[in-house]
């Protein structure tokens, strides 16, 4: 238990003067891993869409929606919303950086 406490500790050290990038939408929304709701990571949608273009010898998706959602500990109706593209597939409008 001392290692987790002892990990979130340093983290939180190691964002003490660093800038992170924010992402907005034409909108001036916040998207992506930059949205404060967001629970996957930019690196995770990427590789969940990674994973799921792969395919099996008979030609389908080698991964499940289902096997997909217990991976990264999301719901199935959240994989196939980013899968199908109608979650995180907006496009970048414009940048900022926020200090951490």
């Amino acid at each position: 238990m001392n290692s987790v406490v002892l990990s979130g500790k340093l983290r939180q050290q190691a964002r003490i003067g660093r800038r992170r990038l924010l992402k907005f939408d034409e909108s001036g929304n916040r998207i992506g891993e930059s949205n404060p709701a967001a629970i996957l990571s930019d690196h995770e949608v990427e590789l969940m869409l990674e994973l799921r273009r792969e395919t099996g010898p008979d030609g389908r998706p080698a991964h499940s929606y289902l096997w997909l959602a217990e991976k990264f500990e999301v719901s199935r109706e959240t994989v196939r919303s980013i899968c199908t593209g109608r979650r995180r597939a907006c496009f970048v409008a414009r940048t900022a950086m926020e200090a951490v």
